[in-house]
């Protein structure tokens, strides 16, 4: 698959498209939702890729499309487009089932990387784990080879395994960053700064490279330190108080 339309411009489509540029796919369009939304991602991506807003005008010869955007706007993002019969549509979904793009095209999968994607932060697509399915064997191998030049992780799984993969990453990345957000407004009580937290956090992150999260736990709660744990309650209201208070019983159950 040497011919790729984009579908989409936001945070996804955009690091996808700078990953598939830098690995000299040819890229030969983005289909945008509107003007202001196209050149946004021509600053971000740092180049001009012919673009267009008008979905007649998509081109019918690329070998794949991608449809990058909001998982409830899939099926209206791509409504309208003629998808090509030799050509394989795929969306870059977690949570999404790949049927959802059996209406618009003959052969149909999904590309997801599992990655937190933010303008302004480069990510390495080389180490970014890559789920991959498609419809048919033949569409499998060709994204199997498409995706092994963007990363040197790359997994064949159905949509109920993804599925659970994207849950997997809520955990560990989403709900992670809204601790790290408590954690800041707590500090900011104090009049400290959130960077003080940093080498905590990057010696935690570190540790299970090489030790499993439940031989990485420590804290307050798996030593069922009690006077600790009710004085931190104590300082707590709201959902704030009932977050501390549910973690600390997972964890204590989890140690069970």
């Amino acid at each position: 698959m040497k011919k790729v339309v984009v579908i989409g411009t936001g945070k996804v489509a955009s690091h996808l498209t700078k990953a598939l540029l830098a690995k000299d796919i040819d890229v030969a369009q983005i289909v945008a939702r509107s003007e202001e939304s196209a050149q946004r991602m021509m600053q971000v991506i740092g180049t001009n890729i012919p673009y267009t807003t008008q979905k007649s005008a998509v081109i019918n010869d690329a070998d794949l499309y991608i449809c990058s955007v909001k998982d409830d706007a899939i099926t209206q993002a791509i409504e309208g487009i003629e998808i090509p019969e030799n050509a394989l549509l795929v969306h870059t979904s977690g949570s999404t089932n790949s049927l959802v793009l059996a209406p618009f095209a003959t052969h149909f999968g999904v590309l997801y990387p599992m990655q937190t994607f933010s303008y302004g932060k480069e990510v390495d697509f080389n180490k970014v784990a890559l789920y991959i399915e498609a419809n048919n064997n033949t569409f499998t191998n060709k994204l199997h080879l498409f995706a092994n030049k963007l990363s040197h992780n790359v997994k064949i799984v159905d949509s109920d395994t993804r599925t659970k993969v994207h849950l997997a990453a809520v955990f560990a990345c989403n709900f992670t960053n809204h601790l790290y957000s408590l954690a800041e407004k707590v500090l900011a009580e104090a009049n400290l700064p959130f960077a003080d937290l940093l080498p905590l956090i990057d010696e935690t992150t570190e540790k299970v490279h090489t030790l499993s999260p439940a031989e990485a736990q420590t804290g307050p709660a798996i030593r069922h330190d009690w006077p600790i744990i009710e004085k931190h309650i104590a300082q707590l209201k709201g959902k704030e108080k009932n977050i501390y208070q549910l973690l600390t019983e997972s964890i204590q159950n989890d140690q069970l």
